[in-house]
């Protein structure tokens, strides 16, 4: 019989960990403006970026600040964040893979607040503009133009070249809604997705926008612009942190203040 050597089971790999004197937590553009302005280490918590269309620019400068700061080494987490805890100076972050990385900054400058466990602070959204996405499935050759209304929900509708249609000249569009939405009432029918292409509908047969043409008995008729709901897009607009528990090292910064 031969005999094997034995072995204490597999080698638990320690937690990764970095150092720095400033760790920023956030993903609007102020936190990544004010990681690469101050060569802050930066975790980003969140996915939405500046409107493409309507923030062309900023969602540009987006993408240009993400890229500069992964060259210069201070996007330390290569995939989805699932947690970040905070703890005696240490983030303790917990990636979609499940591997553990510890980060000890001497400061933390939080932007948003998402998947962050151990500060004592809320973050009290008061409302969101709210982007709603819809694919013309008929209708679609239209001219570009904004509507735009005196309500808060379905503010505006804009039709834009669809980016669908390989080869699109600008001629077949898609649209999109613009609201403003009490975070309270974000789940309440009304404000819903299914509400807001109702009022996309109303708005577009209210202004005279017709689908293709059909002729039948002898007279030539307009079909109605079909539209399919494709995504939503919350961009938190007024927020306040309430701090319960103040640390003079960790800093709460809000979204509306420029930081350079």
């Amino acid at each position: 019989m031969r005999a094997y050597p034995r072995t204490n089971g597999p080698k638990v790999r320690e937690a990764p960990e970095l150092t720095t004197d400033k760790l920023v937590i956030g993903y609007n553009l102020a936190a990544l403006q004010y990681a690469i302005n101050n060569n802050g280490m930066l975790l980003v918590n969140g996915a939405t970026v500046p409107h493409s269309i309507e923030e062309k620019d900023k969602s540009k400068t987006w993408y240009r600040l993400t890229f500069d700061l992964g060259i210069r080494g201070l996007l330390p987490i290569p995939s989805d964040i699932e947690t970040i805890r905070i703890e005696d100076n240490t983030a303790y972050v917990t990636t979609e893979f499940y591997k553990m990385i510890k980060i000890h900054f001497a400061e933390l400058y939080v932007f948003d607040l998402e998947l962050v466990r151990g500060l004592g602070v809320e973050e009290k959204v008061h409302d969101y503009v709210v982007y709603d996405w819809f694919n013309i499935k008929r209708g679609a050759k239209q001219a570009a133009c904004k509507i735009y209304t005196s309500n808060n929900f379905v503010k505006e509708l804009v039709f834009y070249p669809s980016l669908r249609k390989d080869g699109n000249d600008g001629s077949f569009k898609d649209c999109y809604t613009k609201s403003y939405i009490p975070a309270e009432r974000l789940q309440e029918f009304e404000y819903s997705e299914t509400a807001t292409r109702f009022a996309a509908l109303k708005l577009i047969k209210d202004n005279g926008l017709r689908g293709p043409k059909r002729s039948f008995g002898g007279a030539d008729h307009y079909l109605n612009v079909l539209l399919e709901h494709d995504k939503r897009e919350l961009h938190k607009n007024k927020k306040d942190f309430v701090v319960s528990s103040a640390t003079p090292n960790i800093f709460y910064c809000n979204i509306s203040k420029e930081w350079t």
